[in-house]
């Protein structure tokens, strides 16, 4: 489902029609800062509007009002201001918060910013983060009193049954668990949901899946570059449930947690190098519907295997 529109109820402020048409922006960003006519949310209503519609002095501002925000209907607002390119937007950004993600979710958006700034997480996309991320479906359009898109993590979805080799599960055999720090954040990657089980295993992705995967006989199963899963995985970790697009948050959320996750995994390699030996496998039970996400990631390297397996119906 590629639209599904969100609409604001926005309250009707005194006036702010005309402040619009005479482009009084000054005027409503100080409603917006502490204006006596309005409640707070109606107040982060407002500023949701000048971060979609005024210049981008004023848009920043009003971002600016909510730096910390993570989570907000009907998205964070430094997310609603990347939909301008970063050049209109850098030379007002003053809150180190949020000029961060500002210029992540810039990089979403399929920007280059290196040697514009520095940060922690490349600030260009990776050949296995762009091969499969379409920033058109993939980012919410934001308009003046609400969103527009549906970010879910359904994986394998249909994809399962258009690759080849997509057969049964193996038979399960004993496995070694292993106590490996990236478990605990791997399960925690779409906190408040909290749908996710996660595991570490020494063995391989096929028996990790055989092992784990629900309804074994039925499950088909097959091989999978990481990078078709990855749009997914960052999806799950917005935070983003089923009918829950008001509590997720925005998607360079989702990028800097998958990035911290498997720099977690990688074990001290670059990511890189560690994405691309990774050996995947994905299945999927019949009947699925809604929110889904099997995986398990091999590193032959390492000799180990992590796994998700992450469901949320309603």
């Amino acid at each position: 489902m590629r639209r599904q529109y969100v609409r604001v109820t926005t309250a009707s402020y005194r006036n702010r029609s005309l402040l619009i048409e005479e482009g009084r922006w000054a005027d409503l960003l100080a409603l917006a800062a502490d204006g006596d006519e309005t409640v707070p949310g109606e107040r982060r209503e407002l500023a949701h509007l000048l971060a979609v519609q005024a210049p981008p002095a004023v848009a920043v501002a009003a971002a600016e009002l909510y730096p910390d925000e993570e989570v907000g209907f009907p998205g964070p607002l430094w997310e609603v201001l990347a939909q301008r390119p970063w050049r209109d937007l850098a030379p007002h950004l003053t809150h180190p918060r949020v000029r961060e993600m500002v210029a992540q979710t810039r990089v979403l958006h399929g920007e280059d910013l290196r040697g514009v700034l520095t940060a922690e997480i490349p600030l260009v996309l990776q050949p296995w983060e762009s091969a499969h991320w379409d920033p058109e479906w993939d980012i919410p359009e934001y308009h003046s009193t609400g969103s527009a898109g549906s970010q879910m993590w359904c994986f394998p979805g249909w994809l399962i049954e258009h690759l080849p080799g997509g057969v049964p599960l193996p038979e399960p055999v004993a496995i070694e668990a292993v106590d490996h720090p990236a478990v605990p954040v791997l399960a925690g990657l779409n906190d408040p949901h909290r749908p996710i089980r996660a595991y570490a295993f020494r063995a391989t992705a096929w028996a990790t899946a055989a092992t784990i995967a629900a309804d074994r006989q039925t499950c088909r199963a097959a091989e999978v570059p990481f990078a078709r899963a990855y749009p997914h995985l960052l999806h799950l970790a917005t935070g983003f449930g089923p009918y829950a697009v008001a509590e997720g948050g925005g998607q360079a959320t989702g990028r800097l947690a998958v990035w911290r996750v498997l720099r977690l995994m990688a074990g001290g390699d670059p990511v890189p190098a560690f994405v691309a030996r990774l050996r995947c496998v994905t299945w999927r039970r019949p009947g699925e519907h809604l929110c889904y996400l099997y995986l398990a990631m091999e590193d032959p390297a390492q000799g180990l295997t992590w796994a998700i397996s992450a469901s949320a119906d309603d």
